[in-house]
């Protein structure tokens, strides 16, 4: 489940986090959350320490790296997102991808749900050009994604992968349930680590593409369809288990809507479709 965050409903969260962190458009801004100001120190002092590290994803234009920050700078280890050679102006008018995901990193912590902890996070821009935009969050040490559970994994079919699907589902009919379209509802964007039988914990990662829609109920089940179908695609789980999980899915989203039998015909219709 979810929390309650006062008076402020979950759009209203984001955007006061866009706020607080003094998102600009036109010239360069930098956020860093408080009792990090040695983090802060460390990128603008020694900016090498962050353009080495290992390297935990790449694509063309973003890469994420494991950096251990030395002993003045708060000996702390956090994952660094570097997103660069972004196209020109594309984002000249609007949020970066750093400055939304990092909104739906505050917004989502106050509504409960594990988030990896959040460091910093900015954009380098000059006369509303992105150039470059960056966010680090606290490396989560210890923890794995959630592939051991797909298909031919060493964990396929045992207690932790049952808990893994139950409790990330819990969060998930919970931003379904407050018209949160997560658009990323994969094992990799979910980490966990063994608490011993058949218990874990949990931390979630990459929020980026998160949105809060102002939909009616009946146009955003869609949406809540295809989030389901992209997590049980991996998954790959045999009917009986997949109408289980769907289930407990249900229970937690009381504004699913949808009856069990539906909602699986509509999640496996969808999961089905060409990737």
């Amino acid at each position: 489940m979810i929390r309650e965050s006062g008076n402020l409903n979950p759009g209203q969260l984001k955007r006061r986090a866009l706020s607080e962190m003094h998102i600009r458009f036109g010239s360069s801004w930098f956020h860093s959350e408080p009792g990090f100001q040695a983090v802060k120190k460390a990128f603008f002092e020694a900016p090498e320490l962050f353009a080495g590290g290992e390297v935990i994803w790449k694509t063309r234009n973003k890469a994420v790296r494991k950096v251990t920050l030395p002993a003045e700078y708060g000996g702390i280890t956090l994952a660094f997102k570097d997103y660069a050679g972004i196209k020109p102006l594309r984002y000249a008018l609007r949020c970066s991808k750093t400055a939304l995901e990092a909104a739906n990193y505050r917004a989502f912590t106050a509504l409960g749900i594990p988030m990896a902890t959040l460091l910093f996070a900015g954009d380098d821009r000059r006369n509303f050009r992105l150039n470059r935009s960056f966010l680090a969050t606290r490396f989560a040490e210890g923890y794995v994604d959630g592939r051991e559970f797909l298909p031919g994994g060493s964990l396929r079919g045992t207690p932790e992968q049952k808990e893994f699907i139950d409790r990330n589902l819990v969060y998930v009919a919970g931003l379904h349930s407050i018209h949160c379209f997560h658009k990323a509802v994969r094992v990799f964007n979910f980490l966990w680590k063994p608490l011993g039988d058949g218990k874990i914990d949990i931390v979630w990662i990459d929020v980026a593409s998160c949105r809060f829609l102002s939909v009616p109920g009946c146009v955003f089940r869609k949406y809540m369809v295809k989030d389901l179908a992209m997590f049980f695609r991996d998954l790959e789980l045999p009917d009986e288990e997949l109408r289980n999980a769907l289930e407990n899915y249900r229970k937690h989203n009381p504004n699913c809507a949808l009856s069990g039998n539906r909602l699986f015909e509509a999640v496996r219709a969808e999961a089905a479709r060409p990737r």
